[in-house]
């Protein structure tokens, strides 16, 4: 599958080779070779495509279309002055940046927003299960205290709404998001070297 979906390198003018005149011939292990950092994002992308996949399985036609429009949306599109005030860039560089540098921030910052949404969400649902856990232990151990059930009627609300997302669950998300897993804080019993963490964007 990773073999199948790997993308094509893009060589950046301020990477090593790039120094000397004459660049050596790769061989055919060499491009094949999938770097940790690459696989990562690799596998992460799949996610979101099965997750998407999986989302939009029962969807009418219509809720397709609005899905869609949503997954669109974006922070520079047709937007991009308000953006340079919200971000704030006139206070950090004195000319005024390429479209291209506004569009790449603009990139950069939806995808902050996607990985501080889904890290959210996963805060949230282990959270109400948590909650769920402590009611059904607390209905045992005080079986008579159980409210007894109220009619419903038509236009009654469900019994379980969809809570949304608060404050505290993206404050959390943020907090684990910067955090380092600890075999990249680890020194290797001093054994010198560079320990290789993962890119993040946050």
């Amino acid at each position: 599958m990773l073999s199948r979906y790997k993308k094509s390198k893009i060589r950046l003018p301020w990477e090593l080779q790039f120094m000397f005149s004459e660049q050596h011939l790769e061989t055919a292990e060499e491009s094949e070779q999938v770097d940790d950092e690459e696989k990562a994002a690799t596998i992460a992308s799949l996610k979101r495509l099965k997750m998407a996949d999986d989302r939009t399985k029962n969807m009418t036609r219509e809720e397709y279309v609005h899905w869609s429009e949503c997954r669109q949306a974006s922070f520079t599109f047709r937007k991009a002055k308000r953006f340079r005030e919200w971000a704030q860039i006139t206070q950090l560089c004195d000319s005024r940046p390429n479209d291209d540098v506004i569009d790449i921030l603009g990139f950069l910052t939806f995808e902050i927003v996607c990985s501080l949404t889904e890290e959210a969400m996963l805060i949230k649902n282990s959270e109400e299960k948590l909650i769920q856990i402590k009611s059904e232990i607390e209905k045992s151990e005080n079986p008579g205290q159980q409210k007894q059930k109220k009619r419903k009627y038509l236009f009654d609300k469900p019994d379980e709404l969809e809570n949304p997302i608060m404050p505290h669950h993206i404050e959390e998300a943020w907090r684990r998001l910067q955090s380092i897993d600890f075999k990249h804080k680890a020194a290797r019993s001093f054994g010198g070297g560079r320990v290789k963490s993962r890119t993040r964007l946050i």
